[in-house]
């Protein structure tokens, strides 16, 4: 009784901020002063494709609760598909949003986001509804940033300043809306980022490169990965072994690539410069992209990293490397950077019989009709950790 008291309170609570919108911050106006801390590093752990509603699956939250508790960071980035499409009303998609931002709020991180094809499609909950949502909990310190449009709410830069100088400017990351579908052209397919964002790319860019005396080293977050990605992977008339199929060609990791090329990536069918332009600017060192669930890459191409994180829900369809990215900036070497994908079984031990059972219920690495089995060997095995001395 209690628990469905408290959730009518929270439906309630959400209802009374239903009509209020985001105020549109800037990234000169949002409260972002992050700092590299005494050790010189600055910890980020991109969380992505949560893709859930509410109640979340209890595995996810475990997942990041894991995640948290094992991988101590200074900021989390999510990009995109926080929440399904299915939250189709504005009460019930901020109960989605609450499932994930009150974790972080309870560990005190500060949240920055961008939205995922999913976030607003086929929903009441707008982009700007959303960003007031996440504006209630402390711990976001996302904006609006430049006026872009509905359809490009959520553009906007994050600097990280000196451990010793907190006006001190040595890193930075970039925050792209990606968009949702394509309605610029006949071309069908995904959203590409607009030629309005890559020119305020480019001005911010020079602007902070004047006010810094040099180009700061950056970090650029968005949902959808760049075309660019068909010419850094290298092509085959024939499948091969570990390639993947788009149009009549085949695809496979180039030389020297990490990760894993688990599915065909879905950029969009157009390109309005974005990559050029950072190209261009040459201050970004790589791009982080979600959206393809099971891909895990690393690829560099023509200077500039691609790279892609999996999934971390289990709502839609996952793999083996379920997980979040970690990546680590280092002050005294600010043009570098480290990461890692961590992912379920890197957080959990394969004997531990819960842990192990209630991943074999919810993943889609076996077959829908064995989940029923794992999930009674799940139940048996919480009944038999409760029992425990």
């Amino acid at each position: 009784m209690k628990k469905i008291i408290s959730i009518i309170l929270s439906i309630l609570i959400i209802c009374a901020g239903c009509g209020v919108l985001a105020f549109a911050k800037t990234s000169e106006e949002a409260d972002t002063h992050l700092q590299f801390g005494k050790d010189g590093k600055f910890r980020i752990m991109q969380i992505s494709d949560m893709q859930d509603y509410f109640p979340m699956k209890s595995i996810t939250k475990n997942v990041i609760k894991k995640a948290l508790d094992t991988h101590p960071v200074d900021l989390i980035v999510l990009t995109g598909d926080n929440i399904a499409s299915t939250s189709v009303v504005k009460p019930y998609a901020a109960l989605a949003i609450n499932e994930f931002m009150s974790i972080y709020e309870k560990y005190g991180i500060p949240v920055v986001m961008v939205y995922g094809n999913h976030d607003d499609e086929s929903t009441t909950a707008d982009k700007a509804y959303q960003l007031s949502v996440y504006e209630r909990y402390k711990c976001f310190i996302g904006c609006a940033g430049e006026d872009f449009g509905e359809s490009n709410l959520g553009t906007y830069y994050v600097p990280i300043y000196s451990s010793a100088d907190k006006n001190k400017m040595v890193s930075n990351i970039w925050m792209i809306d990606s968009g949702t579908y394509n309605e610029e052209n006949d071309l069908g397919g995904y959203a590409c980022v607009t030629k309005k964002q890559i020119d305020w790319y480019k001005s911010t860019s020079e602007k902070l490169e004047r006010e810094n005396g040099h180009k700061i080293p950056s970090l650029m977050f968005q949902h959808i990965v760049v075309p660019e990605i068909w010419d850094a992977l290298d092509e085959h008339d024939e499948k091969v072994e570990g390639s993947v199929g788009h149009g009549d060609k085949f695809y496979t990791l180039p030389e020297g690539a990490k990760g894993v090329l688990g599915e065909t990536p879905c950029p969009p069918n157009y390109s309005n410069g974005q990559f050029d332009a950072i190209l261009e600017r040459g201050d970004v060192m790589a791009m982080f992209f979600g959206h393809d669930h099971v891909n895990t890459y690393e690829i560099s191409y023509k200077g500039v990293d691609l790279v892609n994180t999996p999934g971390v829900g289990f709502r839609s369809y996952n793999s083996i490397d379920e997980g979040v990215r970690l990546i680590t900036l280092d002050e005294n070497e600010p043009d570098t950077y480290e990461t890692e994908v961590v992912s379920y079984f890197d957080l959990f031990d394969k004997d531990d019989e819960v842990a192990y059972n209630q991943f074999m219920s919810e993943s889609r690495t076996v077959d829908d009709s064995e989940h029923f089995g794992y999930f009674i060997k799940y139940l048996f095995a919480v009944i038999k950790s409760l029992f425990a001395f």
